[in-house]
């Protein structure tokens, strides 16, 4: 008892130190010019709860919420992005950014529902808002719903008609329903199939079947299983080459929508079944990755997957002396001609599936998270394979050596 009356007036004699609101301000404003928006947000808070009614302290809080936002949303942390627009939406209910920003996210994110709400209140605050209704056309458009995407773009145009964003995606989208209108819609657990009847209705339950296999199969390997609908448009040669920009090679598109050319195909056959495995891959990669994966490790993924269900041209091992450098196949494959796009294709399954054998298919899904969170090709396999002593530029070397050479 003695020792505790004896350390009580030495713990209340230790001298405190408090930052006014002024200086934490201060410290704020220096964190946010060297871009540590959540260190700001921190003094922000803190200024916060000493002058609740300071309007300076409040704007800069405000702004640095945006900016910490979008900082962890480019980092993939998108958990506390939400979070970070969700406070800035409960601080600031009448500053339209905050759930136009979270309208934004969430549909990157694919929670369409939510998106919805939070762009229609930006309409409510905002009624001409250009932005919102960009956004609320693209949740229409996801959701099969064509005709209301179509409706709210034309609204987004009348109110900017320079604007690039919405001309190409209205222009997209009416070319689409030109040839879509007419299409009969089955529903199956986690898919709506649009096709024409007449040229492959006896098709249409089959194609179900083997998407819902995809889903289970696919979603076991990455551990991954969507819980929104995925579209998937089903058209003769003459309608895809009308409501896609794909190149002439191009045995399938997705975006955003499965979209796949039948011609005469009356019956399911393994050609079929492997286009259906490799489009649906890209949904799960896509939902995986947010959108930041690789070309070439996207393809490579859809490959395999279709490999299990037909061998197809692409099992034809690549050689040495044709292979085209990873870096090189990253973006856009548009330009790559049928022979390299042949060659891209075999070496993207080959490496794929290497990877997949040697080190498992947890490893594909953890280079996936990865690559969500905003790293490069070279930071995503240091990452996870560092713990192997492996690097990037290592793991290509095997690859060669093993399967190639």
């Amino acid at each position: 008892m003695r020792l505790l009356l004896l350390l009580v007036p030495l713990l209340f004699s230790a001298p405190v130190y408090c930052l006014d609101t002024a200086q934490l301000n201060r410290l704020a404003t220096e964190a946010f010019h060297n871009t540590r928006y959540l260190q700001a947000l921190d003094y922000l808070r803190q200024a916060e709860r000493q002058s609740p009614y300071n309007e300076q302290i409040r704007r800069n809080l405000a702004e640095a919420l945006l900016a910490a936002s979008g900082q962890s949303a480019d980092q993939g942390d998108w958990d506390r992005a939400v979070a970070l627009l969700q406070e800035g939406i409960d601080r600031y209910p009448d500053d339209a950014r905050f759930p136009l920003e979270q309208a934004g996210l969430l549909l990157h994110l694919d929670r369409l529902s939510e998106a919805e709400v939070l762009a229609n209140s930006v309409l409510g605050m905002q009624p001409e808002s250009v932005v919102a209704r960009l956004i609320l056309g693209q949740i229409h458009y996801r959701s099969g719903r064509l005709r209301e995407a179509i409706d709210v773009w034309r609204q987004a145009a009348d109110l900017d008609p320079e604007d690039r964003r919405v001309s190409r995606m209205l222009a997209r989208a009416e070319r689409e329903y030109r040839v879509e209108a007419d299409m009969t819609r089955d529903y199956g657990p986690g898919f709506v199939l649009s096709y024409d009847d007449a040229a492959h209705g006896r098709l249409s339950q089959d194609i179900l079947d083997v998407l819902n296999q995809a889903y289970i199969e696919i979603g076991s390997l990455l551990n991954h299983f969507p819980d929104q609908k995925v579209e998937v448009l089903v058209y003769t040669r003459r309608q895809f080459r009308q409501s896609t920009d794909s190149p002439e090679w191009a045995g399938g598109v997705y975006d955003g929508k499965i979209r796949i050319p039948l011609g005469g195909i009356e019956t399911m056959t393994a050609p079929l079944r492997a286009l259906l495995f490799h489009e649906y891959a890209h949904v799960v990669v896509r939902r995986l990755s947010h959108g930041r994966c690789p070309v070439w490790f996207n393809e490579g993924i859809a490959e395999v997957m279709a490999a299990g269900q037909h061998p197809g041209d692409h099992a034809v091992p690549p050689t040495s002396a044709g292979l085209i450098p990873f870096e090189q196949l990253e973006g856009s494959w548009r330009e790559l001609g049928p022979v390299r796009a042949r060659m891209a294709y075999r070496q993207s399954r080959s490496f794929v599936g290497f990877l997949a054998d040697s080190y498992g298919w947890h490893t594909i899904g953890d280079l996936l998270s990865v690559l969500a969170a905003g790293k490069k090709t070279d930071q995503a396999f240091a990452e996870v394979f560092g713990g192997y002593g492996l690097d990037f530029t290592g793991i290509v070397e095997t690859w060669r050596r093993r399967e190639l050479d």
